[in-house]
């Protein structure tokens, strides 16, 4: 499946599939030297040029503006949501790649509500449900005023056995001089994810998409990538995104609840569940709402009391590095042990710090245990704290007592998460020349 869909991605790379990149077709040479050439380059050894460049054309060649496709509560749905200038509401088309015409397109129709944050537009969205397992879709959004170009679409194997990416603080738009440099290092980074993990279910974002809540320009060099339009999105709210409803306007969030909510009604805390494991997305950014959490986390176990993996995501780390956060940590620290220990979490993933840390399973009174890896049924949480993922900015971290990997890194990085029903392995790479740079394998025997 993996080798079908690189290739599918390679293909995108022709003139002749509608909605792809318009370069000349390189000439095919079957010789032994040529396969040697074309061999991809030995991990450590890529360059930003190793992956292709991942086309589409930009809904920005179009009145609709800022797309998002979310994750849905399960394999079977995704979360589509896009502004527009027509009040009417729109739908998403979706269909199957041959149907460029898209005469025979399932059709679901969006809800719309008037943006507070943009004059003139319209918020759309809409729920595709039905998907199917390893299949290929093309799909648009709009209607007969305005609709976008069509996006191509992939569902990975719907099992228990899958994996997905997360990384760290875009933060587009810190330094603002470096919007430009940052944008081309975001394209560059998920070009990466394309190329290496084209069977990844979603792309978890720790939060800080951009560094200013309100920049449009900063949200454009974030959203309008062509990647983006053929992946499943899980964000989370940062602090540099309080101030406004921009940041939930921009998305759609799977089994939302009222907890943790900060700017309006549109954030808070959500959760969606891929093969036997759930995620569990936390919206830190109110202080004073922290008892909440435990409060989501107890109901959304309760509705799925057959998972085996629970995996909590954090923008805030209660366990960090960096010395100027260390503060805000230890203040926060009590509620992470209280839930992960009460709800068995496996595994917390942050940012927030831009510089990486892994810690070691820590338990419920706050001390901690040391593992090899692989773990076979420990004790406790493991906290991971990832680093930048477009150099906006590397900090240096500090060691503390409970952290088995503390590393400033100096390019953007990427972290792949294999998850099967008896084992969770985490391994982080260096973005551009694809190094591993620390792995750690979870397993689990206990029913």
């Amino acid at each position: 499946m993996k080798k079908y869909l690189f290739l599918l991605s390679m293909l995108c790379l022709m003139p002749l599939l509608p909605g792809c990149g318009s370069a000349e077709e390189p000439k095919q040479d079957s010789s032994a030297a040529a396969e040697e050439e074309a061999a991809p380059p030995a991990p450590g050894e890529e360059t930003w040029g190793t992956a292709p460049e991942y086309n589409a054309t930009l809904i920005t060649t179009t009145p609709i503006r800022y797309l998002s496709v979310t994750v849905g509560g399960t394999e079977e749905e995704a979360n589509l949501t896009w502004f527009s200038p027509s009040e009417s509401a729109g739908s998403v088309y979706w269909t199957t790649p041959e149907d460029t015409g898209f005469e025979n397109a399932a059709q679901f129709t969006a809800e719309v509500s008037a943006s507070e944050t943009i004059s003139g537009y319209y918020i759309n969205r809409a729920t595709v449900t039905g998907l199917t397992p390893e299949t290929q879709y093309l799909y648009r959004v709009g209607n007969e005023e305005a609709v976008s170009p069509s996006y191509e679409y992939s569902t990975p194997a719907f099992s228990d056995s899958f994996r997905f990416t997360a990384i760290g603080d875009a933060q587009i738009g810190k330094p603002v001089e470096e919007v430009d440099n940052q944008k081309t290092n975001w394209k560059r980074v998920l070009n990466k994810i394309k190329y290496h993990f084209p069977d990844t279910s979603f792309l978890v974002s720790l939060g800080d998409q951009i560094n200013d809540y309100d920049d449009m320009e900063q949200y454009n060099a974030f959203m309008n990538q062509p990647a983006l339009y053929s992946l499943s999105l899980a964000p989370l709210k940062g602090n540099h995104e309080i101030g406004g409803s921009q940041f939930s306007e921009h998305y759609t969030f799977p089994n939302l609840s009222g907890y943790g909510t900060c700017d309006d009604e549109g954030d808070g805390d959500y959760w969606f569940t891929r093969g036997s494991a759930l995620f569990l997305v936390l919206d830190v950014m109110d202080p004073d709402k922290m008892d909440e959490h435990k409060e989501f986390i107890a109901a959304a176990v309760e509705a799925n009391p057959d998972a085996r993996w629970r995996i909590l995501f954090s923008h805030y780390s209660p366990y960090n590095g960096y010395e100027e956060y260390l503060e805000n940590a230890q203040t926060i620290r009590p509620y992470y042990l209280d839930f992960t220990s009460a709800y068995d979490i496996d595994l917390v993933m942050c940012g927030h710090d831009h510089a990486y840390v892994r810690t070691y399973f820590i338990q419920e009174d706050g001390s901690f245990q040391e593992y090899d890896s692989p773990a076979v049924d420990p004790e406790g949480t493991m906290y991971l704290t990832l680093s930048s993922s477009t150099g906006s900015i590397y900090r240096r971290p500090t060691d503390q007592a409970e952290t088995a990997v503390s590393k400033k890194r100096d390019t953007p990085e990427v972290t792949d998460v294999q998850v099967t029903p008896d084992s969770l392995t985490v391994s982080t790479y260096n973005a551009k020349t694809w190094e591993l740079t620390d792995s750690f394998e979870i397993q689990k025997t206990v029913q």
